[in-house]
């Protein structure tokens, strides 16, 4: 099993990386004027903004359990554990691609401002969740990628 273990070494700290992420980075970005306590947003969307991170927070939690608590069935662990963080970007986009149907946007006015990227003169803007959200799940699918090469 020790072979095993440094054989994911790697891809398990990349998961680790994007577990943290997905748990810290929204409690910086919710957990403020713009979210959760946001005073153009209702009550219960607060409530519901709170929830979601601290539900990211406790499966991420049980990622880094998966990751690296010694286990006979270490293999399976870690691929559960990439399989959990990429229900989180799956939902993410999954809820991205629905927000016509309930009026959704990427961003509030007094939110988050987008990332600003000088591409051949020109100036793109690109959402902050979006950014955040792609790279985190490039992170868990090279992590993939790895484990799938492993003898």
């Amino acid at each position: 099993m020790d072979n095993l273990m440094d054989q994911t070494l790697i891809p398990r700290i990349l998961i680790s990386l994007v577990a943290v992420a997905i748990s810290i980075g929204p409690m910086f970005a919710d957990f403020n004027k713009t979210h959760a306590t946001n005073p153009l947003w209702t009550p219960h969307a607060r409530f519901h903004v709170v929830w979601q991170v601290l539900c990211q927070t406790g499966v991420s939690l049980v990622v880094l359990y998966l990751l690296w608590v010694p286990s006979t069935e270490h293999l399976q662990h870690v691929w559960i554990a990439a399989s959990l963080t990429f229900v989180w970007g799956g939902s993410f986009y999954a809820t991205m691609a629905s927000m016509p149907l309930y009026g959704g946007t990427l961003a509030d006015v007094n939110g988050i401002k987008p990332f600003k990227f000088k591409i051949m003169g020109k100036v793109k803007l690109v959402d902050t969740n979006v950014f955040g959200g792609t790279l985190l799940m490039l992170v868990n699918g090279v992590a993939c990628y790895m484990l799938m090469r492993l003898p």
